[in-house]
């Protein structure tokens, strides 16, 4: 397997299957040349505020197609995510944005006023009704050496600690779920993990690495993990 990083995986499948359903939400569905020129558009706005490899940048978004967009941009300008619940304590997330010196946090407009206190730079990822124009990848230097994304643990005993997982590392348990289920046509996928836990990787890029339609699921499964 050539070494790669997450969002180059989904940009290798944006080129095999352009007009095919990438991501579907309630009654809204996105194809991967869509969501790929959406992400695009996240990701050049964060490199011009500085985003670059290793920077964190922290997602506070609910479920739904901006999401995946949020994170695809995230990993294209070469940071890595933070998911923040907008569920999780207010205490809780600022503690994590402190943690790992996020600079930058994406969401959404009707979660502005929800978000914790944060000196940072607020981005809005916001999909417009009319049509995409960014369809050059961005290009940031990041390789799979780098981070892709911060999970916290579910801080049972005392404060949470961040778990930090390099693209290399993702991509590694991509090639394990090929051996797997490889060789199967890509079909459709529900994906039910909150981002806050790690098998939301698999649910959402694995499967968009491999030409899978997923099904946001609005209510979040709660997981064992954490």
């Amino acid at each position: 397997v050539p070494a790669a990083c997450i969002h180059e995986l989904f940009e290798a499948q944006v080129l095999l299957t352009p007009d095919a359903t990438a991501v579907v939400f309630r009654d809204r569905s996105m194809s991967y040349r869509d969501v790929n020129c959406h992400a695009n558009q996240v990701a050049a706005s964060l490199r011009r505020g500085g985003v670059g490899p290793e920077a964190v940048v922290g997602v506070f978004v609910d479920r739904s197609i901006e999401m995946v967009v949020a994170l695809l941009g995230i990993l294209k300008a070469g940071g890595a995510y933070l998911p923040l619940d907008p569920g999780f304590p207010k205490e809780r997330l600022s503690w994590m944005l402190e943690d790992t010196a996020a600079s930058v946090v994406l969401t959404r407009p009707h979660l502005v006023e929800t978000l914790p206190p944060f000196s940072g730079k607020v981005v809005i990822v916001d999909i417009p009704a009319g049509g995409v124009t960014a369809t050059e990848n961005v290009s940031s230097g990041v390789t799979p050496a780098n981070l892709a994304y911060v999970i916290f643990t579910s801080g049972s005993t005392g404060r949470p600690k961040g778990v930090m997982v390099e693209h290399r590392q993702a991509v590694n348990l991509f090639a394990g779920m090929d051996e797997h289920l490889g060789g199967r046509p890509a079909g459709t996928w529900l994906a039910v993990t909150s981002i806050s836990f790690d098998i939301s990787v698999l649910e959402l890029f694995w499967t968009l690495a491999r030409g899978f339609t997923v099904v946001i699921q609005e209510e979040v499964v709660p997981s064992a993990g954490g």
